[in-house]
């Protein structure tokens, strides 16, 4: 099965913010981001002066941070991401060919080729428009849920291949 498509800068952030939002190592990241903030306040009130009442309010001004900080990772992330996508991740922007078969699949395009076996591939992610195939924790290749050079009863029959192969 071969399918063709366009990937541009805004799949790319795509597969960013879903590994932000869903992988081992930016969840690690979020948490230690969370201590060192919430270490640095606690220090902070304590240096000012330690009482009870500055520990109060350093735990409930703790407790308010919290869900800022976790956000602001991703942000932090993304911005940085977009920023470098032209000049580190341009050979990853373009029109791409997708060849499918029962043992590897083959994304290539002028600039790139990536070759994988299915039992490589570790996890499937997705949203609306898009399929993450993850084969290591961070590393994925981002591939479009519907082909241009296909029909509808084509797209549905991609579908279901990419997800068997991740099923098994």
């Amino acid at each position: 099965m071969i399918a063709t498509f366009n990937i541009f800068a805004e799949d790319l952030i795509a597969q960013q913010r879903n590994a932000v939002n869903n992988t081992k190592f930016h969840k690690k990241g979020r948490v230690m981001q969370i201590i060192v903030s919430i270490s640095l306040v606690m220090f902070v009130l304590i240096m000012a002066g330690y009482s009870t009442y500055f520990v109060i309010f350093g735990f409930i001004l703790c407790l308010i941070l919290i869900p800022l900080i976790w956000k602001s990772y991703e942000h932090a992330i993304l911005t940085r991401y977009k920023k470098d996508i032209i000049k580190q991740h341009k050979h990853k922007i373009g029109s791409f060919t997708l060849r499918l078969s029962e043992e590897e699949l083959i994304k290539e395009s002028h600039n790139l080729t990536e070759k994988f076996r299915w039992d490589e591939l570790e996890r499937l992610a997705e949203d609306e428009e898009r399929y993450f195939l993850y084969f290591t924790d961070l590393a994925a290749i981002t591939i479009k849920k519907e082909p241009d050079n296909m029909n509808e009863e084509q797209v549905m029959d991609y579908q279901s291949f990419i997800e068997s192969k991740l099923r098994k």
